[in-house]
């Protein structure tokens, strides 16, 4: 039932936030831009879990096998989260072991961590990812097996060294067995590292394009600490990513085993509504040409806030630096959008342009800049108090 708690299993959650949202970010058939679903979270009155029950199993199946593959590195900030990743972990950790990625995304972590000489095997579903880790390069270190599957408590017997599970365990519907899944893929002495946005953050910020159909959970700082008690495992280690957007955890076994924590949080998100209708009303005071208007970044983010636009006024333009994006659309209710790289071409024919991954703005408007956009910028950084003019 929808107002089940996931986590502690108490019935009876209310509702703290609804609406429509796309069922996929990113297509790669026009066709397909017609799928949309409604978001019902629900907070538990015992733990204060924030969810989302409604989706099917068989449409969370579809979106991994269909959904373009994320998380590919475009900005020099992005390469440093490896770079930061691994200098938390400790070489030690990795150069020779067994680890074991669970989502492995486009591949580029694997690839790297091959590059340091581990040997990783990859669980992901996505039917685009073992094209893109065909080949290895001959000089890596390590090897990379792939498992074109979902991961869950079956899906190994065997153990690893180390499990990493980046940006993942809030799709997951049913979570508590998944956690403990990745607990006992580890051998003793090992180490999981989880890492996930916080609700924390999205209820400070008022993020609501941080809340779409594909997140099924948003976990702050009790919940994770009740998963992971519940694996077996203990936090030995966090760093805060992207302003405390997200948090990687890094946990080792506890001998003990698996334990029950109490720990409660009623981490409110009344600021998201709030946020989501102020930005409503700019959009619609904002005197745009939606043809010569473009959203700039087709990522969660920046398609959660192209469908504020109502139909008539949705831009005609998506610019994105992630090259399995390219070709691919967009879309909202005013229909798909085809995505483009960023060219001068491109950007002499537009008058405004949303930059809808708020938290790569200021590497976004450097290459507007380098490249010669004289147009307006918008940030849609829901940190502001709205959406406000850059240039």
């Amino acid at each position: 039932m929808a107002d089940i708690c996931p986590i502690c299993e108490a019935e009876g959650a209310p509702r703290v936030y609804s609406c429509e949202a796309q069922l996929f970010w990113v297509v790669a058939d026009p066709a397909m831009a017609d799928r949309f679903a409604d978001i019902d979270l629900r907070q538990c009155r015992d733990c204060g879990h924030v969810f989302h029950s409604d989706l099917p199993a068989a449409t969370i199946a579809e979106i991994y096998r269909r959904q373009a593959l994320t998380n590919r590195p475009v900005s020099a900030a992005m390469s440093r989260r490896y770079d930061t990743l691994v200098d938390l972990l400790g070489r030690e950790r990795l150069v020779g072991r067994r680890i074991l990625e669970v989502g492995g995304g486009t591949g580029s972590l694997a690839l790297l961590l091959a590059g340091l000489g581990s040997d990783v095997t990859v669980v992901e579903p996505n039917e685009a990812l073992p094209e893109l880790l065909a080949e290895v390069p001959t000089d890596a270190g390590g090897e990379i097996r792939l498992i074109n599957v979902f991961f869950g408590p079956d899906t190994l017997d065997e153990t690893f060294d180390g499990v990493i599970c980046r940006q993942v365990v809030e799709h997951i519907a049913d979570i508590r067995p998944f956690v403990r899944a990745l607990g006992a893929a580890v051998k003793p002495g090992g180490f999981v590292y989880v890492e996930v946005p916080t609700l924390e953050y999205i209820a400070e910020a008022g993020a609501y394009m941080d809340i779409h159909v594909q997140h099924l959970h948003y976990l702050d700082a009790a919940a994770r600490e009740r998963l992971l008690a519940d694996a077996g495992l203990t936090v030995v280690a966090t760093h805060r990513i992207m302003d405390g957007h997200d948090i990687g955890v890094l946990a080792v076994p506890d001998a003990a085993g698996p334990r029950p924590s109490a720990g409660a949080s009623h981490t409110r998100i009344d600021r998201v509504p709030a946020r989501r209708d102020t930005h409503r009303a700019r959009l619609e005071a904002l005197p745009f040409d939606p043809e010569r208007t473009g959203v700039y970044a087709a990522t969660s983010q920046g398609v959660t806030f192209y469908a504020l636009f109502p139909p008539e006024r949705a831009p005609r333009a998506f610019i994105d630096d992630n090259p399995d994006n390219i070709g691919r659309y967009a879309y909202g209710r005013g229909g798909p959008v085809k995505i483009q790289p960023r060219s001068r071409a491109l950007l002499a024919g537009l008058d405004d342009i949303f930059i809808g991954a708020y938290h790569h703005e200021a590497a976004i408007v450097e290459k507007l800049t380098d490249d010669g956009y004289r147009g307006r910028l918008w940030s849609v950084d829901p940190r502001r108090p709205t959406i406000e003019r850059l240039s």
